[in-house]
């Protein structure tokens, strides 16, 4: 313990004069009498050094005795006031103050600052006394406890969810091989079933032919004997005529007999041919199957909650903020939202400009998508370029030229996008960070239209003629649809189309068609699922997917958008020209501030062209 300046060391309480100096100047080296001492500070002060302590600002509040009043000498401090824990900033100095205003601990020199000119403070002697019992301390504990409660429980459950996978692993593993082993049993039984057809069929065909060769060697055995015999009759012309006479009628036997083998002549050929629906699984990113991620609270909540707990304040207010953290709403993904948007009404917000002066003519916007970040990435066909949109203050901040005219767009990992460039038969990969820079272009085999992205794969519709076609990053096609079961064209113009991404089914492709004024629900693997068709849905255009089973769709001749229930099939009409919807062409739905923006084309109406119109849900 460091020894107090200033005072002798006590043998028994006495007069001040004997035991007691001044400790500022005894600092000094000198043996003043006192004539104040500073309650607060617990030092005793000659008269000069009192008239200092009243006008310095951070002491100036501090009562101070009279030599009537004042303690004979300081009683040695007991063992919980010893102050052992130096400054960091001042190594010489030890921590013996604590300032409230800033929730700091502090040294001598450290209150000499003028940070805390103002501030008042308190000895940890005289703060320490009370903390031990108070309610701060107490609350301390308290959450400690729970953290370490809660740090354990967590740490089971992570426990649990280890061992857990590796369960889940090894059963999937098992379950992938036994499905694995039953396709190779079915198909090497179906392989066999196969090959006895083709040996069946060969021993058919060969016995027939034997058969049919075994007659022509008859026919031909008797007519070299016929003929022979009627060499033999030449010498006798008498003869010969009987003899030729008989045999013109075995000839027409013969004749009669060879017509018949021709007849049979016709032999039944086999070919085998490819079971179109192996060729489709061949074809398929998803063949035997698929390795969906499944929610489960167990897994999905152990590190977001251990975050939670260990992140907790360890002040008085643990206790209640856990109870608040436990009682917190959870805000469901972006793309997860479950909002039933069949009974909403929507306000108009002002709309956003997006003409430039760069700009050649009014805009056709024909394809939209929302950027992290409240923003909007636009196409505008007319003007070949992308726009991008900063949705908080509706400002255009940034534009991009292309080589050619851009339809639609989908957005790409790492801050991508994609545009198809229908007319050039192109698609212009393009990056979303920061301002809109062009990459590399990949070329296609036909004007290409729609466009979406999934699992590391493109999908794309053409016109001309209509398809849906699933391809690789650089262009190479998978797969591709072109007709129906019964052989007829599945589209004509197929101008738009969308992904949805669910946690536990497989992701499912909406195609929509002007020309058949109908929806497609595909497969991944490009196979129909289901056919949307409707009075109201009268010339579909852009889509955007709002939930796990709600889907938005422009309506561009009936001036509307269209809710479409892919359950049911049932559709709602959301927004007309009451609210200034006329030609819609896309649209886009924020779920997190539930807004929705759309585009529309209207030749010779710059206020429609020009502009993205803004909703948001009442």
């Amino acid at each position: 313990m460091d020894a107090v300046s200033g005072k002798k060391a006590l043998e028994g309480i006495g007069s001040v004069s004997d035991h007691t100096f001044c400790q500022t100047c005894a600092n000094d080296g000198k043996d003043i009498p006192p004539d104040a001492f500073c309650t607060v500070c617990k030092e005793f002060l000659c008269s000069h050094c009192a008239r200092v302590h009243r006008n310095m600002t951070f002491t100036k509040s501090h009562p101070l005795q009279d030599k009537s009043t004042m303690p004979s000498s300081l009683q040695p401090e007991s063992e919980n006031k010893h102050f052992t824990e130096t400054c960091q900033r001042h190594a010489e100095e030890f921590i013996k103050y604590f300032c409230p205003n800033h929730e700091t601990l502090l040294c001598g020199d450290c209150l000499a600052e003028k940070v805390h000119s103002l501030c008042t403070i308190e000895r940890i002697s005289e703060v320490a006394k009370r903390y031990k019992e108070g309610p701060e301390y107490n609350g301390l504990k308290a959450g400690l406890v729970q953290v370490v409660n809660d740090i354990g429980n967590l740490s089971d459950n992570i426990q649990a969810s280890m061992k857990y996978i590796d369960e889940e692993s090894f059963t999937n593993i098992n379950a992938l091989r036994k499905f694995r082993n039953e396709i190779n049993q079915h198909l090497d039984k179906r392989e066999q079933e196969l090959l006895k057809d083709i040996e069946q069929k060969k021993r058919k065909s060969q016995s027939m032919l034997g058969e049919l060769k075994s007659n022509c060697q008859d026919i031909q055995a008797a007519t070299e004997k016929l003929k022979a015999e009627l060499q033999a009759e030449e010498v006798s012309n008498n003869q010969l005529f009987i003899s030729g006479t008989r045999a013109i009628k075995e000839l027409l036997g013969f004749q009669s007999a060879l017509k018949d083998i021709r007849g049979k002549n016709s032999v039944s050929y086999f070919k085998f041919s490819r079971d179109p629906t192996t060729e489709q699984l061949l074809a398929s990113c998803t063949a035997i199957g698929r390795v969906d991620q499944v929610v489960s609270d167990l897994a999905d909540q152990v590190a977001s909650d251990l975050a939670d707990q260990v992140a907790s304040d360890l002040t008085d207010q643990v206790a209640s903020d856990l109870t608040d953290q436990q009682k917190k709403p959870q805000v469901p993904a972006l793309n997860q939202s479950r909002a039933d948007l069949s009974q909403s009404l929507f306000n108009k917000l002002p709309d956003i400009p997006v003409k430039t002066l760069n700009d050649t003519s009014d805009c056709f916007l024909a394809g939209m998508a929302l950027l992290p970040g409240d923003r909007l990435l636009l196409s505008d066909c007319y003007n070949h370029s992308l726009k991008l949109v900063d949705t908080t203050n509706n400002k255009l901040v940034s534009q991009v030229k292309l080589p050619g005219n851009p339809w639609d767009l989908c957005l790409l990992p790492g801050d991508r996008a994609a545009v198809t460039l229908h007319w050039e038969k192109k698609i212009q990969f393009v990056s979303t960070q920061e301002n809109v820079t062009l990459q590399d272009v990949v070329k296609v085999d036909g004007e290409c239209r729609g466009i979406d992205f999934c699992d590391d794969n493109l999908i794309v519709s053409f016109c001309l003629p209509g398809k849906v076609v699933l391809m690789d990053m650089k262009g190479k096609v998978k797969k591709r649809v072109y007709n129906d079961t019964s052989g007829k064209p599945l589209f004509q113009a197929p101008s738009y189309l969308t992904v949805t991404r669910k946690n536990q089914t497989p992701p499912v492709i909406y195609v929509s068609d002007r020309d058949t004024h109908t929806i497609t629900k595909l497969s991944f693997s490009l196979e129909v699922l289901q056919s949307y068709k409707d009075p109201i849905l009268n010339l579909p255009r852009g889509m955007a997917v709002v939930g796990d089973n709600q889907l938005l769709v422009c309506d561009r001749d009936n001036n509307n958008i269209l809710l479409l229930d892919t359950l049911t099939g049932k559709i709602t009409q959301l927004l007309g020209k009451g609210k200034r919807i006329e030609r819609p062409y896309s649209v886009a739905y924020c779920p997190k501030k539930k807004m929705m923006f759309v585009t529309c084309s209207f030749d010779n109406k710059p206020e429609l062209e020009n502009f993205v119109k803004v909703f948001n849900l009442v």
